[in-house]
Parts: structure tokens; sequence; C-alpha cells
């Protein structure tokens, strides 16, 4: 092989590339990087408020019952269908449908027949209600059959302490509402699991998602039998003892009898409070992250709000763990009634074409969590196209599985105003899809607004552990979240 010939000198080395200054690569920001240090109060107050909301509202109804007070203490008035009130700009108003399902609105400038801004979020999170006839008794324990609600990985609510949460209507039409394993000192409840000793044949074969089968998720609730009548009396066969003494306790302590059980609301939940996580307290560990980070994040912006330029709406719904069926879901009628409710308390002779027209000028902005790439497991993420904890508010295009399967695709016409107003107030943001292609997917009420001819965009949340007990987020994140919130209700484009 011929060798290069050299040459006298040294060869010249090649021309750099031309650089031009006006190009500029991006690069996502730390959401604790941008953060000033004035916002670090206004973070601290909001992180503390979400700590207590959160360890206080496990279910559906405890969650309105705060929004709803906290709401009313920050001048918000009941709003009902039947009422003749005529609403100004700066009018603070709310409505609830059936008690599961909520709107707080701040009236704007513009009518309300332009459009409304619309942060929706959805309350309800993956827990265990109990089966109708739940009771009964087994090897000299007493325990609850449950049926779980929404996606869980099973073998997660075993062997922790769980708090029981019981919403009744007793047959005299007494209304009964109490939780028992929140307090300090209250006794709680908890799911058993086999030993590992034991495990090798019952258990250890089985696909993860089989660890613990939902017919297993049974909650042991006591195990004192009532006293025997006769001391020397032969135990007998089918007494249920034990099964005896929890009724009696639930009926001295609180009035209820083992029929009553059927026709209440009993969710079991993590009995353990929302806490500060790692050395430098920067994130929050807690059950129901998802949805209720956004759900607070959306009031935190709403009540800041003073005089938006159109009408702004924080829209809690439930059900969408299971699909946003029912009547409180995002595919109910709900959505049109209460913008109606707002459109006739604003403008007087307005009609279905006016209320068309509102909803078909609305902008949302879908409010859920989304799980960002997971140091752990990153082998399912794509990391050039997941979200990051602590990087600020997610923007996702697009959610689904798949093909995009059950998606909805927000506009770009409407994106880049999301960006313009992200920008122009300094709020990170970043770009990301729900793990690798074909990995696996999600949804939100995105699709269900959409289908209303809505503009809507998901402005997601990143959130670890999505769906488990125990859930972990940013405080940055959700300090920008408020702020992403709170300048696109108030704002104008």
């Amino acid at each position: 092989m011929e060798t290069a010939r050299k040459t006298a000198g040294k060869a010249p080395a090649p021309a750099a590339a031309a650089t031009n200054p006006n190009i500029r690569k991006y690069q996502q920001a730390s959401g604790w990087d941008v953060l000033e240090p004035s916002s670090e109060k206004v973070l601290a107050a909001r992180a503390k408020r979400y700590l207590e909301f959160l360890s206080l509202c496990k279910t559906e109804r405890e969650t309105l019952a705060f929004i709803e007070k906290a709401a009313r203490s920050d001048g918000f008035k009941p709003l009902a269908a039947e009422d003749k009130k005529s609403l100004k700009p700066g009018d603070r108003v709310f409505c609830i449908s059936k008690n599961r399902a909520m709107a707080l609105a701040v009236i704007g400038k513009h009518p309300a027949v332009e459009g409304f801004r619309i942060v929706a979020a959805h309350h309800d999170v993956p827990h265990l209600d109990l089966k109708s006839l739940p009771l009964y008794e087994k090897y000299g324990t007493a325990l609850f059959k449950t049926h779980y609600y929404g996606g869980i990985k099973k073998f997660q609510w075993a062997a922790i302490p769980l708090s029981l949460h019981v919403f009744a209507v007793t047959k005299a039409g007494k209304t009964l509402r109490f939780a028992i394993g929140e307090k300090p000192g209250e006794p709680v409840f908890t799911i058993t699991d086999i030993a590992p000793h034991l495990a090798a044949k019952i258990q250890n074969d089985r696909k993860a998602n089989e660890t613990l089968r939902g017919e297993e998720l049974n909650i042991l609730v006591g195990h004192r039998p009532l006293p025997k009548k006769d001391k020397n009396a032969p135990a007998s066969k089918g007494e249920e003892r034990v099964k005896g003494a929890v009724l009696e306790h639930l009926f001295t302590k609180y009035g209820l009898e083992e029929e009553d059980l059927a026709w209440a609301e009993i969710e079991a939940t993590p009995a353990f409070e929302a806490r500060e996580v790692g050395f430098d307290a920067s994130m929050i560990g807690g059950f129901g992250h998802d949805d209720r980070a956004c759900v607070m994040a959306a009031y935190e912006a709403i009540r800041e709000i003073k005089v938006p330029e159109y009408t702004s709406i924080a829209l809690l719904f439930d059900k969408e763990e299971i699909g946003s069926a029912g009547a409180s879901g995002a595919q109910s009628m709900m959505i049109s009634d209460i913008m109606n409710i707002l459109l006739h308390a604003t403008s007087k002779g307005a009609d279905y074409s006016d209320l068309r027209r509102a909803i078909s000028n609305t902008y949302v902005l879908s409010g859920d969590t989304s799980v960002p790439i997971d140091p752990t497991f990153d082998g399912a993420f794509d990391p050039t196209n997941s979200g990051y904890l602590g990087n600020g508010v997610w923007i996702c295009r697009f959610t689904g599985a798949g093909g995009k399967s059950g998606s909805s695709e927000a506009d770009i016409e409407f994106i880049a105003r999301i960006r313009a107003l992200l920008g122009a107030e300094k709020i990170p943001y970043q770009f990301g899809e729900m793990g690798k292609v074909d990995e696996g997917g999600g949804g939100t009420v995105a699709k269900f607004m959409a289908q209303m001819n809505m503009h809507v965009l998901d402005l997601c949340l990143p959130v670890l552990s999505l769906h488990s007990p125990f859930e972990v987020l940013s405080k940055a994140d959700y300090h920008h979240t408020i702020d992403a919130y709170r300048v696109f209700l108030s704002k104008t484009f």
C-alpha cells in the first residue's frame, strides 16, 4: 500500500464551519435554576398548603368539601341554574354537580359568547372500594372484600396501613361521614400478603400483574370474637363471632347495620400523610398526586385572579380514572350545563346558538399528571422525548397509546399562543411523551372536551411512581404549574 507523501511544512488546518450566532439549540431549563429568589417564599407557602390538602383529602367528597370551604373563604359564592343572578367582571362563583364535580369561575371582561378559559383537572384517584356486602369471617379474622378502582399495581396495596372513609345514609335517612385510621392513635387496616417462606408455589411464578389478584385484596378489619354466651359450651360452626363483633362495633359507634354497608360509599386509602421527600425536602410524596396536584394547582391559580380578560373556570371532574364516565365525568353534559349557567348569568337573552359559539371559542388546558423518565426504569423511556422531574410544566401535544390511539392532538396555533404566554412570564416548560412508542400510554379528559369543539392542550405535571399509594412530585414543578395556569386563565391572546 502506498504511503502518503510528505510535503514540506505543515498542512493547513481545514476551514472551520461558519456558525450563525442567531441559531440556538433547544435546551430545557431546570425549574429550580430559573426560580427567582423572590419566589422562594411563595413556593414554600404553596407547598405547605398542598401538603395539608393532600393529607386531608383522600376521597372525592373530601376533596370537594375542602375546595368548597376554601373557595367560600376566598370570596366565591354558589351559583345554581335556577338562580337569576346577573354577574359582572370580577365576580367569583362556583357550581357543584351531583356532589361529585365542581366548577369555580371568575367572570371576565369579554362576553361569555367569546369563549371561556378553562383549566380542567380530575379529583378522583385510584383506590379500593368495598363490595356491596363486604364483611365476612374466615379462620378467626374478619375481612372486607374490595373492588379496586382505576389502574393500580395490586401488589402495592398489601402490607401497608389503610384507612376507611365512609359516606352512608342509614335506613332512617341519617347521613354519616367519618374516617377511621387517619388520626394519630386510631387503629388502621391492612391487606395481608404471603410470607416469602411460603410463596414459592402459590405466588412466585405469577406475572407481576397477578402477584396479588383482585379477589385477594381483602382488608383485615377484626379478630376478637364476641364473648360466648356459655363459656363452657364448645365452639360451633357458623357462629361467626368475629364478624358479629365487627357489626356490633359499627352499630354501637356509628349506628351502621350490615345492610347499610351495601348502601354506602366506603373507600380504602393509604393511612399516611403526605411528606417532604429528600435530604433537601425538594419533593413531595403522598397518595393522590394524580390528579389532586392539578386540582389544587388550578384552585391556587384561580384564587389569585382578580378580573380576567375572559371568564376563567377551574373545572374539577370525577371518574377520569375509569374513563370519565357517569354524570360527573368529562363525557357528561355537565360541561355545557355549567357554561350555559354562566352564559345566562352574564348575557341577557342568550340562546343555544350563543352557547355553541361560546363552546367553540373556548380554550382549555387539560391539567393532569404524566410519567417522567424514571432513573431506575429508564429503559421504558425515550430520553430525548420524555418529561423530567423538576424541568417545569410538561407540554403534551398528544396522549393516547400506540399510534396515538385515544388521543387528542392539540392544534399548533393554540400551542403557539401558550408558548408566547409561558415565554413572556419566564415559566419553564418541557416537551415529551409518556414512554417509548408502543411501550404503553394513557389518556386524559382532553379528548372529551375536544369532541365538543374546544381548543384543548394537555399541560401536565411530572409524577414518579404514578398510580402507586405514594407518588412523588417536584415542588418546583408544582409551583410553576400554578403560575402557568394563572397566566393562562388571566391573560388574553
